[in-house]
């Protein structure tokens, strides 16, 4: 399985946002400080795919992510929002776990597979109740990336 380049410092656990634009702003910050690129330069690539189609894949939970110029490697945030925020999700229900993923422009690849791992490990109800759980971004971390 893919490791996540995920690290406790680019997790946000209950940021004061209310809608889809404020999470991809803040998805947008975090994800700036490890890829170089400006966070107006991913927050628009993160609003541009949401656009496509939402990037909700239920349970409480989204993925948005974009390939990105400029980005050089595969860059992963996260952030928990204690109140669920509509996201057009195919289930319908407000999303509360977000992880973003920035990859670069030419790494299909690398992104299907940074998605893909994504998605295996928060298809476990086990892994969506602990990270609800968590109050702290090392918690967060640490059930994100612990195996069972």
């Amino acid at each position: 399985m893919t490791t996540l380049p995920l690290t406790p410092q680019q997790v946000l656990i209950d940021p004061p946002v209310t809608d889809a634009g404020a999470v991809l702003d803040a998805l947008a910050a975090l994800l700036a400080e490890s890829t170089g690129q400006t966070a107006s330069v991913i927050a628009e690539a993160l609003k541009s795919r949401e656009e496509q189609g939402s990037t909700g894949i239920g349970h409480g939970v989204a993925l948005p992510h974009a390939r990105i110029d400029g980005v050089t490697e595969v860059a992963v945030a996260a952030l928990r929002s204690a109140q669920g925020i509509p996201f057009a999700a195919p289930d319908g229900l407000e999303v509360q776990v977000f992880i973003a993923v920035a990859v670069p422009k030419t790494a299909a690849t690398a992104h299907l597979e940074i998605l893909s791992t994504l998605a295996v490990r928060l298809a476990s109800e086990a892994v969506r109740a602990d990270l609800l759980k968590v109050h702290n971004a090392e918690g967060f971390f640490t059930a994100m990336t612990h195996s069972d």
